[in-house]
């Protein structure tokens, strides 16, 4: 009948939205989405405008907006653009997280690591930025300029996508990184003159492996 709105039950809702009964009661109970009335047997019954705000309420958490955003965005408070800009940030930074793990696990997996080194890769590839901050820190330290501004023009950075490869390899140079011994020459090395310890020339090999750059074979950086 013309001028009469059409309510719907939670089951009515459920199968036009797709969500589960428990779902809606749970976001009605949190006020997310209220009842436009009750039947007289004191059912909640749902209007119109409870449909289209449920099917934003589930396209929103479907791409993974937390609930406070949510009503945030229902209550006018945040457009949906504000809201997918941050999350696609959010996304950006767990995509790369996932394709740390993911390397990481192939070089387990290449190398058949024992419990041990497993976590040691874990650990350092968390801290990545980090770790490389803390590199340049003690690589640089009281070194002469020239020295320093190499290092920091140098020092890796694992990529967005590392390989199995470059994941060992800067595991390699955190360890490296991590003795004092090696530091020491590090920082003599270009005032030597001939042969430079192995760990300096390891050390310049396993940068470039990081940083994606060719190796020739037989050439020192």
């Amino acid at each position: 009948m013309d001028g009469v709105t059409e309510l719907y039950s939670i089951g009515e809702l459920a199968r036009r939205t797709g969500l589960a009964v428990r779902t809606i009661r749970f976001y009605s109970d949190e006020g997310v989405v209220a009842p436009a009335c009750r039947s007289r047997a004191g059912y909640r019954l749902y209007d119109g405008g409870a449909l289209v705000r449920l099917e934003l309420v589930r396209t929103l958490r479907e791409l993974g907006v937390d609930l406070p955003s949510v009503r945030r965005v229902l209550d006018r408070e945040l457009s949906v653009a504000e809201v997918a800009a941050v999350h696609a940030d959010a996304v950006e930074v767990q995509i790369r997280a996932l394709r740390l793990r993911r390397a990481v696990l192939r070089l387990v997996a290449e190398r058949g690591s024992g419990p041990e080194e497993v976590r040691l890769m874990h650990d350092v590839t968390r801290l990545a930025g980090e770790e490389r901050r803390r590199w340049v820190e003690l690589l640089v330290e009281g070194a002469e300029e020239s020295v320093a501004a190499m290092v920091r023009a140098s020092a890796p950075e694992l990529p967005e996508d590392p390989s199995a490869e470059q994941v060992a390899a800067w595991v390699e140079l955190a360890g490296l990184v991590g003795d004092a011994g090696f530091r020491e020459e590090f920082r003599r090395a270009p005032g030597v003159v001939g042969p430079v310890d192995p760990r300096v020339e390891r050390y310049w090999r396993l940068v470039w492996v990081v940083n994606g750059w060719e190796v020739v074979p037989g050439l020192v950086p």
